[in-house]
């Protein structure tokens, strides 16, 4: 009699495993050997799923309300599930950093694309191949900053609007540290950005008048922007709605102790901040990471993994919305550990990258 080799007979218990916990969440009802064999379609016999089952049981993935019933999902049973759902999105982002990655590696400069375009069409025609750019002096900025080189010399940066890039050393008695030279950019890319090269210098003319005028204003505009500092009251800008869906199916809870107990954790908005924060540095850390591709960014937290003995009942989904690049808020949702994973990890990374989108855009409008 021939035997099933290891690794496939562990790809059929975990097949066998997600299966179950997938329609347990899908109907809410304990799943019966039967309604496996008739409806996974996972080819296995009768006599094989109860075995299947029961070893589940014994490895405490799985548990029977009482004898004659079907199985529920336990705690270790819903990670598994939830591990097993970060596994395939962990996969979909790397294909797609892959794909961005290949995109991503042409020529960024427009001398290096005229002179790699003249050239393919030298070798293509047989001829000379020619290209040529705009005057410098007509083309619009698109940046314009200087960086230290050291303490007695600054380099010029210049990018126009068509990509065409210059550079050029710039000799001072003492050069600016880096802070200061932020703030010299954004001057510089306020009165450049836009116009073409030849209006550059008129521009940065009148915006210094316009600077020295004005200067007395924003020194007093900042005083008492600073006076007024120690008013501000400091807390947590939660936002919570909802906690009636979670009454609502108190039964998948516990007792009306439990619940009572959960309602007024949930009501102490501080605890509830708490861990929001918790989840907030984790997001914070995972994006300083070197390696930040296989980083979750939906997380998962079952029952006592949320470290409150009165969330013992619950999970609760959270992902991180960020704002270049960095993350800067949390959103996540709170419910009883029959909710549906996959759909509730769906809509929190879509509303995750729409929040994220959103704020992109209003600093782009503020640009």
């Amino acid at each position: 009699m021939r035997r099933t080799a290891p690794e496939v007979a562990e790809k059929r218990k975990k097949d066998l495993l997600q299966w179950t916990i997938h329609y347990y969440l899908k109907t809410s009802r304990p799943v019966p050997s039967a309604v496996i064999a008739e409806e996974s379609g996972l080819d296995l016999s009768p006599a094989r799923i109860r075995s299947l089952l029961q070893e589940l049981d014994e490895e405490g993935y799985l548990h029977q309300p009482h004898t004659s019933a079907g199985r529920e999902p336990t705690d270790k049973g819903y990670r598994f599930f939830v591990d097993y759902l970060m596994d395939v999105q962990r996969l979909a982002e790397r294909e797609k950093e892959r794909i961005e990655k290949r995109y991503d590696e042409g020529l960024s400069e427009l001398d290096s694309l005229l002179s790699e375009t003249s050239r393919l069409l030298s070798m293509s025609s047989r001829a000379a191949g020619l290209a040529l750019a705009a005057p410098l002096s007509s083309q619009g900025v698109k940046r314009l900053e200087l960086v230290r080189l050291d303490s007695r010399h600054l380099l010029g940066v210049l990018v126009t609007e068509s990509g065409l890039i210059r550079h050029w050393t710039i000799p001072m008695e003492n050069a600016p540290d880096a802070g200061r030279l932020a703030t010299v950019n954004r001057f510089l890319s306020e009165a450049a950005r836009g116009l073409p090269l030849s209006r550059v210098k008129p521009s940065l003319a009148q915006k210094l008048l316009q600077m020295e005028a004005e200067f007395k204003n924003l020194l007093a505009a900042t005083r008492a922007a600073m006076e007024s500092l120690d008013h501000l009251a400091v807390e947590d800008p939660l936002y919570l709605s909802g906690t009636d869906n979670i009454l609502e199916r108190a039964e998948e809870i516990g007792d009306m102790r439990t619940v009572q107990a959960l309602m007024r954790w949930v009501g102490e908005r501080e605890s509830l901040a708490g861990l929001l924060r918790k989840e907030m540095e984790k997001a914070v850390v995972d994006a300083e990471a070197p390696d930040t591709v296989n980083a979750p960014t939906v997380r998962v937290r079952i029952g006592e993994e949320m470290g409150a003995p009165e969330l013992s009942g619950l999970s609760l989904v959270t992902t991180a919305y960020r704002h270049k690049g960095r993350p800067v808020g949390v959103l996540g949702i709170l419910g009883t550990k029959r909710m549906a994973y996959p759909r509730m990890m769906s809509l929190l990374s879509y509303l995750g990258e729409l929040v994220s989108h959103k704020l992109e855009g209003w600093s782009e409008e503020d640009s």
